[in-house]
């Protein structure tokens, strides 16, 4: 394989890709500056996409928009060889009304979303072009473009409307750059989140004392999950990241909300923790629920005002599952993963490898979809903050080892095979 590569780099289409890549930085960088400066909160990414479908189509792509904002080309390929699907996510985790302005202080770019995953979808563009402008001809078809909702809320409803709907068969691999800098993820980490909500009749913390009390009820729930033993492998985590609700200090509240997040590198531990979660929170409702109850005959001049005494109401709970990512396994030894391997280290980059991780490549691996996260060019940190910051370096370093790994998995004409190969069955 490595020997493959080696020959690659020789190919005249991508040494003249090469060029076209170094000589076209600046124009990806002021791409990337444009793109970061529109607004693409998860599941609110329109704007974005359709920009980004206009400079596709300004570059002479045909471009698909799908029902979800996912835009795409495809690069024919002039043999019966396989299909790889190469994207990168459009949208940020920044609310709508983020300020969006670029600063710069010595060489170093500050705006939230301008790594994370602007840069990655204004290279793949530049990438886009240096096939193109190389004459460069692959034997497989390549799909590429931008894709929504890879960040927090948007639960992967990008990958599951392009691989559960549209796509249910002829794609053989896929590639997501999400990043930069030479790491490679080959595996998803499962997650259910969960948005709970309890509700009672409310009333007065004192005239009304001795119903139940959805913040009390809430509490319950939290002190029993924060209470749960998990396996240390396979990697297996549990929070909760937003409580919210309550009308005043001295009132019982209407309504209550806690945001809760599971996750886990195995399915089976994922489905226990899930079911653990599930039957705490009810014992913990119920308790609240019965907690006046007991004391009815202590309390009794209390709790009998109105047509249900006060200690006989009850705190509902509504459970909405708001998230599911899949669990996806797939082993090093994986034809997509070594081809990553040796194509990085043909370009002389030495890259590092995390057997699981939360991003769009979750959907693919789990239904049997062969399928990495790799990063690009430049240099960035600061992700998910207001000071998320950028260093345009190496730009067409990182996008050139990209081309030459889908030179790799696809063939080039006249020169070499396919690495990947046609996938005959999807799971389930």
């Amino acid at each position: 394989m490595r020997d493959t590569f080696d020959k690659l780099q020789q190919v005249p289409e991508f040494k003249k890709a090469c060029e076209i890549l170094k000589a076209e930085e600046d124009r990806t960088w002021k791409e990337q500056q444009e793109l970061v400066l529109i607004p693409a909160f998860s599941r609110h990414e329109e704007k974005k996409a359709l920009r980004y479908k206009e400079m596709m189509e300004a570059e002479g792509f045909e471009v698909t928009r799908d029902a979800v904002n996912n835009v795409y080309t495809t690069i024919k390929g002039t043999g019966n060889g396989p299909t790889v699907y190469m994207t990168a996510h459009i949208d940020t985790v920044f609310p709508l009304d983020t300020p969006l302005a670029i600063t710069e202080k010595d060489g170093v770019y500050y705006c939230p979303g301008i790594g994370d995953d602007t840069a990655s979808l204004a290279q793949v563009l530049g990438i886009m072009r240096a096939i193109k402008g190389s004459g460069l001809k692959f034997k497989g078809d390549l799909i590429v473009g931008g894709n929504v909702g890879e960040e927090g809320l948007g639960d992967l409803y990008g990958m599951k409307q392009f691989f559960l709907k549209d796509h249910t068969e002829g794609i053989d691999g896929f590639i997501t750059v999400d990043g930069n800098g030479d790491h490679i993820y080959y595996g998803g980490t499962g997650s259910y989140r969960y948005k709970v909500t309890f509700r009672g009749p409310g009333g007065h913390s004192n005239g009304d004392f001795g119903m139940p009390n959805p913040i009390h009820a809430m509490g319950r729930c939290i002190a029993s999950f924060a209470d749960m033993k998990v396996p240390y492998e396979p990697k297996t985590t549990f929070s909760i990241g937003v409580v919210e609700g309550g009308t005043s200090i001295n009132s019982i509240a209407v309504e209550c909300s806690m945001l809760v997040d599971m996750r886990s590198n195995g399915k089976a531990e994922l489905d226990a923790l899930d079911a653990e979660f599930h039957k705490r929170i009810n014992a913990a409702l119920e308790e609240e629920n019965q907690r006046w109850v007991r004391d009815k005959e202590l309390y009794s001049d209390r709790f009998s005002r109105g047509d249900v005494p006060l200690c006989d109401r009850k705190v509902e709970m509504i459970v909405d599952k708001i998230g599911d990512r899949p669990v996806g396994d797939q082993p090093f030894e994986a034809t997509i993963v070594q081809a990553a391997k040796n194509a990085y280290e043909s370009l002389g980059h030495e890259p590092t490898f995390t057997a699981k991780g939360s991003l769009d490549a979750n959907i693919p691996i789990s239904v049997g979809v062969p399928g990495i996260g790799v990063g690009c060019g430049g240099e960035a940190g600061g992700e998910h903050s207001a000071g998320e910051w950028y260093i345009p370096s190496n730009v067409a370093e990182g996008q050139a080892k990209l081309v030459l790994l889908l030179m790799g998995l696809l063939g080039v004409d006249g020169v070499s095979e396919p690495m990947l190969p046609k996938l005959e069955k999807r799971i389930g």
